[in-house]
């Protein structure tokens, strides 16, 4: 399994277990998918809930949301588009940080700053009056900031789509 973290916080964005696609090589689109779970509750494929016994008597906790979101624990926060475009300064500013702190060669930093300006227009050009924005599980305001956008799917049915720049996020295997 693969797991993105934010290069900044170090907080888990997402992983691979859903549908993440790539776009001009600089935002990472991750479909969302509108989930309801009791507490405690681990769903193995191929199970059947239905089988083995009932608990008696104990209150269930349930809790529904997108399923990138309550995995990962991404917290919303609050933006208007304007507010974002500010934040992205900073953010844009403490990666570059980050990477002369990693010692990145300065070729691999331009490809990276380019990457990143791509990505910043994609996404920009994405958000509109109804998105929402989530931090890390950290809530580390220099962290990544992903948007979270709905639009028409494949099937004809809404989708909720979470946008996260490719250039702030570091793949880890585990």
């Amino acid at each position: 399994m693969l797991v993105y973290r934010d290069s900044v916080s170090g907080d888990e964005m997402f992983t691979d277990t859903v549908k993440v696609n790539v776009v001009e090589n600089s935002v990472y689109e991750v479909t969302c998918k509108y989930v309801t779970r009791r507490e405690g509750e681990i769903v193995l494929a191929g199970s059947n809930p239905a089988e083995g016994e009932a608990d008696e008597g104990t209150e269930e906790h349930v809790e529904s949301g997108l399923d990138v979101v309550l995995n990962q624990r991404l917290q919303e926060t609050s933006f208007d588009k304007a507010g974002y475009k500010l934040y992205l300064k900073t953010y844009t500013k403490a990666l570059q940080d980050k990477w002369k702190e990693l010692e990145y060669p300065a070729e691999k930093i331009a490809e990276l700053k380019s990457q990143c300006m791509t990505g910043v227009k994609y996404i920009l050009g994405k958000i509109d009056k109804d998105s929402q924005y989530y931090l890390g599980e950290s809530m580390n305001p220099d962290g990544c900031v992903a948007v979270l956008t709905y639009r028409d799917g494949a099937d004809g049915n809404e989708e909720a789509i979470m946008m996260f720049l490719k250039a702030g996020l570091d793949e880890e295997k585990c």
